[in-house]
């Protein structure tokens, strides 16, 4: 990827009451992360502050059949070395 596009994207402003929270797991093979992220209204303090998000396990080896639902549930925080400012890795 050209760094000057990379670039454009990641200094675009984004609103002070809004942080992105990208959640981040080991997939069914056990050897790759997988991450999701999502707009969050207000800086979470603790893990606890953040919701529960769902996916399909079915693309990621997790999980097999109809009901492949699968849940995450945030057990830590930190600050996104990534995406700086406010925003979190869960």
């Amino acid at each position: 990827m050209d760094k000057g596009v990379l670039r454009r994207y990641l200094d675009l402003p984004q609103p002070d009451d809004k942080i992105m929270a990208t959640y981040v797991w080991i997939d069914g093979t056990e050897e790759n992360l997988r991450g999701k992220t999502r707009t969050i209204d207000q800086e979470p303090k603790s893990h606890k502050d953040l919701p529960w998000w769902n996916f399909d396990g079915s693309s990621t080896g997790q999980a097999e059949g109809s009901n492949s639902d699968i849940y995450l549930k945030p057990v830590a925080i930190y600050n996104d070395p990534f995406m700086l400012g406010k925003n979190k890795l869960v």
